[in-house]
């Protein structure tokens, strides 16, 4: 990923860290996302060109770990990504921006008329109902950014903070992770997002009961496990009696892992298999008919003439010799 400088549009007489990011962003940030934003400021100042090999190398991060920092970043709103590359956000300029209200053109249309409406209704909904009516101002600048991203419909947004509240996660870090679950999932609507949950809790049910059968404690299925998961419930339609099967059919080998089960699950999909009971019908040893009993030819069934010989007794040995 590539850094530009942001054009400012105001000159404030910017320090290396901003008052702003202490007071409102500091707290939230892990300790790698914390020295990657400081590093940016640093190499932003001496107009040093920044890509992601020059940030991994200098701060000891992997690419994982660097990618996770920049989302929070991100969701913090103290960097934005654009197509090609990124910026880090001028913090004294959203704020005078967040208290500056611009004059609008009387010919706005209706319709934008409306959905201001229907957004500032939101807004007091969320304060009220989860920051006891007092909300800061960096709060109202996230909702706007989720708005922007990802083209929440207003009673997502609601649903977005109950969802984190009630998970007792309620800060930025969660909820952008959550807001880009939902988008990713192709949320935008309340009733998209009724049965995106359906389907995600019917997910998270058959990943933890795959979990129990194949004993794996402490710890969760890796991002690629769950790809599998994902396929044989989304692609290939499978409830869970079917995954169990193939479960099942995996204790033969030591240690199995999701790929050799994916190897049986897809063989039965490709098969065009729907079913257990199609599954154990074609798959099941099949029962040998009973061969026919070989007649034996009458040619050799009839006993040859010397067989049919009956031996004569004698009585007295002289009188055979005699003869």
């Amino acid at each position: 990923m590539k850094f530009d400088s942001q054009k400012k549009k105001l000159e404030l007489g910017d320090t290396l860290v901003p008052d702003l990011f202490i007071l409102n962003n500091m707290k939230a940030l892990g300790k790698n996302d914390l020295h990657v934003y400081l590093y940016l400021l640093y190499l932003l100042k001496n107009n040093v060109e920044i890509d992601s090999e020059l940030l991994m190398k200098n701060l000891e991060l992997s690419a994982d770990e660097l990618k996770i920092s920049l989302d929070v970043l991100t969701a913090e709103g103290l960097i934005q990504k654009t197509t090609r590359s990124a910026v880090v956000v001028d913090l004294k300029e959203t704020e005078i921006n967040k208290q500056y209200t611009p004059k609008f053109d009387s010919k706005v249309s209706r319709y934008e008329n409306v959905i201001d409406e229907k957004r500032k209704a939101c807004v007091d909904a969320i304060c009220e109902s989860f920051f006891n009516g007092y909300m800061s101002f960096s709060w109202h600048t996230d909702i706007g950014n989720l708005f922007n991203m990802y083209g929440f419909a207003e009673e997502v947004m609601i649903a977005l903070f109950q969802y984190c509240q009630e998970r007792k996660a309620l800060n930025r870090k969660y909820l952008f992770a959550v807001a880009e679950t939902w988008h990713n999932g192709g949320v935008h609507t309340f009733e998209e997002l009724e049965a995106f949950l359906d389907n995600y809790e019917k997910f998270n049910k058959i990943k933890q009961r795959i979990c129990k059968a194949l004993g794996i404690v402490g710890r969760n299925l890796s991002k690629y496990e769950e790809e599998f998961v994902k396929k044989w419930i989304e692609e290939y339609n499978y409830d869970f009696d079917i995954i169990e099967e193939g479960l099942k059919r995996s204790t033969s080998t030591t240690n199995p892992t999701i790929k050799y089960i994916d190897a049986i699950i897809t063989s039965w999909y490709k098969k065009g298999y729907k079913t257990v009971d199609e599954i154990i019908e074609a798959e099941s040893p099949k029962t040998v008919e009973d061969k026919p009993v070989r007649k034996i030819p009458s040619a050799i069934a009839k006993k040859k003439s010397y067989q049919n010989y009956t031996q004569r007794d004698y009585d007295d040995y002289n009188e055979f010799y005699d003869e």
